[in-house]
């Protein structure tokens, strides 16, 4: 008997219920085409079907469904690809549309070609652009603070709260005036105006980003009493805050979890999903028809949030397969782009470190630097790297692990012989290449291997191809950044010889080249033991390098217990001559007091330049 009024009992609470479906996507960054699941397995990869999977996810969805859910992104969905970027967002536009996206809230990426650019592109979408803490006059034409959409007679509200650092990661000229309030006083404005306006339903959908490592920044978090709502928050600290809210839809870092975050002290719920077109979010939202209040959710497909679109788990449209077979089969195989840098240039007085030039006047001097998590002091950085490069006066330098590009824009206001050129389809940490304006010209720009980076860390070779002006002689650059550390090798190893390849072919055509970077691997290394040794049997090429390799008070990373040579200069034989160059490390530890305060200021890598007369 007890067992008939349980089950009676269980009949009645879901009959009191109403269950309305939620799909989300962020971070996909161009990426719509099928795929090799690399970083799962590298030597059998699955296959992931993309877009096109999502497509047919969906529209059967809608079948069931009645159209009765919602389909939400969170941001960064056009830059990272070719299929992205060759038409500087239009074709993800198309896209997004066919698949009846109800709301998208812009990430930091979706400003990289500028915010006109963006306004541009988002008034070809057939859906609604939400960001309520975009501070501009009249910026994006389609954006809104939040809209109300209503499923199954429940009044669902959708507040867009846009990432509130773009400012410091995106340089100053490509948000043209624009700023962005905090993500906590978006919340505490807009939620009671929706309540108002008869919301029973609150979602924030931002691409302000659940970082790795969620419950360790919540308690950290938790545990500084200085934590304040006047602060740039990612999603895990918004949700701390977000009291009147059901549940947080966050992108802005291709981490995803398939579970949600529930925060103990305001109870909201908080989802993301994996980047890069590999996965999706689909959860249900639980409602208690009477009182048409929020009770919580249930995961779908075996009891996850997130999903990764295997082949052997989701089927393709035929259609739209073809259709981004037809758009990408017109692209080339490497997307170039004009260099979209404008720069204000400011006064600079700063004489804090007496650093000596290591330019020659005979020739070309250049410099491979990794400016660990730049800028790592801020404005302290800022400062200290712009005299100590106009002090050095290089010819071109090659910086690696850019953190913030908009902190990048700022070093450039402060060194008025340079332009530069910085990554645009990375993942994260860029890279750029920074060169003496009247003294050469830039005729091109590439970033290799970008629809294929898995084994360059995300991090695609970025290329830029010289003039130099006053021998009138082409050569090109290559700056990488290889996968860091033991676990890194045999991705090193796949990298170096993909780089390898190409410069075969290339070589043919352009005989004058240099690349450098953060190798993250030693010359002196046992031979399995490196990524170098498709290089070390060519003739064609040669690092100057290895002259200093060997010398501990050389090493590029001289920070115990590791000390090492990781940052390397590889030339074309022809092009650099072996018997006439000069290969140092520059000692800024000397030059600043310490390697302490080289550190606390810059990086934990010494750079490392290379001179030779043409």
């Amino acid at each position: 008997m007890r067992v008939v009024t349980l089950y009676f009992l269980i009949q009645i609470i879901f009959c009191n219920q109403i269950m309305i479906d939620l799909v989300t996507t962020n971070d996909m960054h161009g990426v719509v085409k099928d795929q090799k699941a690399y970083f799962m397995n590298p030597q059998y990869p699955p296959k992931i079907v993309g877009g096109s999977g999502l497509y047919n996810y969906i529209d059967k969805l809608k079948q069931t469904t009645g159209n009765d859910l919602l389909i939400l992104d969170g941001g960064n969905f056009f830059q990272g690809s070719n299929f992205g970027m060759h038409d500087k967002g239009l074709s993800m536009i198309e896209w997004m549309n066919m698949i009846g996206y109800d709301a998208i809230v812009p990430g930091q990426y979706d400003f990289i070609l500028g915010i006109n650019n963006l306004n541009r592109i988002l008034n070809k979408s057939k859906f609604e652009v939400l960001g309520s803490n975009l501070n501009c006059n009249e910026c994006i034409d389609k954006i809104k603070p939040y809209f109300i959409k209503e499923i199954k007679g429940i009044k669902i509200g959708i507040l867009g709260i846009i990432n509130s650092s773009i400012p410091e990661l995106i340089p100053k000229s490509k948000l043209d005036q624009s700023s962005f309030s905090f993500e906590a006083e978006a919340i505490e404005k807009w939620v009671p105006e929706m309540k108002k306006n008869g919301c029973d339903v609150v979602i924030v959908l931002t691409s302000s980003g659940v970082p790795w490592d969620r419950e360790d920044v919540y308690n950290t978090f938790i545990n500084n009493n200085s934590k304040s709502k006047s602060n740039s928050l990612n999603a895990i600290e918004m949700g701390y805050y977000a009291n009147e809210v059901d549940l947080i839809v966050s992108g802005g870092i291709s981490k995803g979890y398939k579970t949600a975050w529930y925060d103990p002290h305001s109870h909201v719920y908080t989802i993301q999903n994996y980047g890069g077109g590999t996965s999706f979010g689909h959860i249900q939202l639980k409602i208690d028809n009477i009182h048409k209040k929020f009770i919580g959710i249930n995961y779908i497909n075996n009891n996850e949030a997130s999903h990764t679109l295997f082949s052997d788990d989701f089927e393709s449209d035929k259609e739209i397969t073809e259709w981004i077979n037809n758009k990408s089969s017109n692209i080339d195989d490497i997307v170039e782009f004009n260099n979209f840098n404008i720069i204000d240039y400011l006064d600079s007085n700063i004489n804090n470190w007496d650093v000596p030039s290591i330019n020659t006047l005979k020739g070309i001097e250049i410099i491979t630097w990794n400016c660990e998590f730049f800028p790592t002091a801020n404005d302290s950085t800022i400062n200290a790297l712009s005299e100590i490069v106009n002090d050095l006066d290089s010819d071109i330098i090659a910086f690696q692990e850019i953190k913030n590009r908009g902190w990048f824009s700022r070093l450039m206001k402060l060194l008025p012989e340079y332009d530069y050129i910085i990554s645009q389809q990375s993942s994260f940490m860029d890279q750029a290449i920074v060169y003496k304006k009247d003294d050469f010209r830039l005729v091109n720009r590439l970033e290799l291997f970008s629809e294929n980076d898995y084994n360059f860390a995300g991090r695609p070779p970025l290329k830029a191809d010289f003039v130099y002006i006053e021998k009138n002689i082409n050569f090109s650059i290559i700056n990488l950044h290889m996968k860091c550390c033991d676990s890194g090798l045999e991705r090193r190893k796949k990298a170096a010889k993909m780089l390898y390849d190409y410069l075969s072919d290339e070589i043919e055509e352009n005989s004058n080249m240099i690349i450098l970077g953060d190798w993250n691997d030693d010359l002196k290394d046992a031979d399995e033991e490196h990524c170098f040794g498709p290089f070390f049997g060519d003739d064609r090429f040669y690092f100057p390098t290895i002259d200093i390799t060997y010398d501990i008070t050389k090493a590029s990373y001289p920070k115990e217990p590791y000390v090492s040579f990781l940052d390397h200069i590889l030339v074309s034989s022809i092009f650099v001559n072996k018997d006439i160059y000069i290969i140092d490390t520059i000692p800024m530890d000397k030059y600043m007091g310490s390697y302490a305060v080289y550190e606390t200021y810059i990086s934990d890598h010494m750079p490392v330049y290379l001179s030779f007369p043409y």
